[in-house]
């Protein structure tokens, strides 16, 4: 199993220099690569020679910046063999330099690293396995990290688990929906609010774009700004990030199998208007599967994702199909009179999909105590817009955290 965590560094000046040195190197580096179209390794003792300088870098370090050279026009190729219309790989700044198997050693508190120098690291959760690649990142807020890439042998037993697991006798398997009227709503009825992280700190970074467009550029004045935009942005992702979090570990701790639709996202925004692109773009719907499937992993749990189609057209009571368009909220079934939420009813079909799919019996739509449907409360919660409450039934366990 593959561990990827992520640590502060904090270097001193005369490291940080050392630090910049490298990623100038392994940017001239990268860029004579691209412009010579070479992308062999075996090229870098001669390089040596002519620039004695690159010998201030690590060996390692230099041959993955030459295979990223080779990793990024294989790429391009695959997308152009497919159709796609692809451009050109252009001279760049690198912000990060790869360590592997060699080049560095974790001595406590500090990380040592070939050629640079001790840095002081604060190791915020234990580091399993064995480390197998370190990778030192410079971010647009001025912001120095290591992310540790390790590896562990659970995979054999993670593998050796999912052949040998069997339903158990009492199961809570839950479907969830996510749409752009809120986050989330889930087969359960639990109903998350959007959290609208860019609109939140929409004023604010307009003002300082504002700020930006008119320093004059290449002035230290306009790179003092562009940190302070940097920041903002910073401050969306870190908020959007603990958002995804604390929602996917709640559904993981709570749940033996996890349903998702397996969306193809990149297709809604292209071909949605420019406030339902925007709208689900800054969710992370993507992110959120990503995270919700790891946990799932991790914790010995089932997530799956199940075909997006039709769970909003069929009903989850009777089976047919009820065709509606997007602007319409209401599912409202002529065959069997039943009447929910849109998105609850979508989510209750992707629940029973991700039971079928797992084997653990095939689900008829039953009946529905639509009852409940009325008997909604109101909670506010800390990790969303006090302004936005959360919808959840009366009778739906609190989350403790939220």
């Amino acid at each position: 199993m593959i561990t990827v965590t992520r640590f502060k560094l904090y270097p001193n000046k005369e490291t940080e220099d050392k630090l910049f040195s490298n990623l100038r190197i392994c940017s001239f580096v990268y860029n004579w690569c691209l412009e010579h179209n070479i992308w062999n390794d075996s090229v870098l003792p001669q390089l040596k020679e002519v620039y004695p300088d690159v010998k201030e870098v690590h060996s390692i370090v230099l041959q993955n910046t030459v295979h990223q050279v080779r990793d990024n026009i294989n790429a391009l190729s695959k997308k152009k063999q497919k159709g796609q219309k692809v451009g050109r790989l252009r001279h760049k700044p690198r912000h990060s330099m790869i360590y592997e198997q060699t080049g560095f050693k974790m001595d406590g508190n500090m990380l040592r690293l070939s050629k640079i120098g001790a840095i002081p690291i604060i190791i915020s959760r234990p580091i399993k396995g064995e480390i197998k690649q370190i990778i030192i990142k410079h971010n647009k807020t001025h912001n120095w990290f290591a992310i540790v890439v390790s590896r562990t042998n659970e995979i054999d037993d993670w593998f050796a688990f999912r052949k040998t697991y069997r339903k158990p006798q009492s199961f809570k398997a839950v479907g969830i929906d996510l749409n752009v009227s809120n986050f989330s709503t889930d087969s359960d009825g639990l109903v998350i609010e959007h959290p609208k992280n860019v609109k939140r700190a929409g004023k604010k970074l307009r003002r300082e774009q504002r700020k930006l467009s008119r320093r004059k550029k290449g002035s230290r004045n306009r790179n003092k700004q562009r940190r302070i935009v940097a920041l903002v942005h910073e401050k969306i992702e870190n908020r959007r990030n603990d958002f995804l979090h604390k929602v996917s570990r709640y559904y993981v701790n709570n749940y033996d199998l996890i349903s998702l639709e397996d969306l193809s996202i990149a297709e809604m925004v292209q071909n949605g208007n420019s406030g339902l692109s925007k709208a689900i773009l800054d969710a992370s719907w993507g992110k959120f599967d990503d995270y919700v499937l790891y946990k799932a992993e991790n914790a010995g749990k089932l997530a799956v994702q199940v075909i997006a189609k039709g769970t909003t057209q069929d009903c989850s009571i009777c089976g047919k199909t009820v065709p509606k368009d997007l602007s319409v909220r209401v599912h409202s079934c002529p065959y069997c009179g039943s009447v929910m939420p849109r998105d609850y009813n979508s989510s209750r079909n992707i629940n029973l999909r991700g039971i079928e799919m797992v084997g653990w019996g095939t689900v008829k739509p039953s009946s529905l105590d639509m009852g409940r449907l009325n008997t909604l409360a109101e909670i506010r919660t800390s990790i969303l817009d006090i302004n936005n409450p959360e919808q959840v039934f009366i009778d739906e366990a609190r989350i403790s955290w939220l």
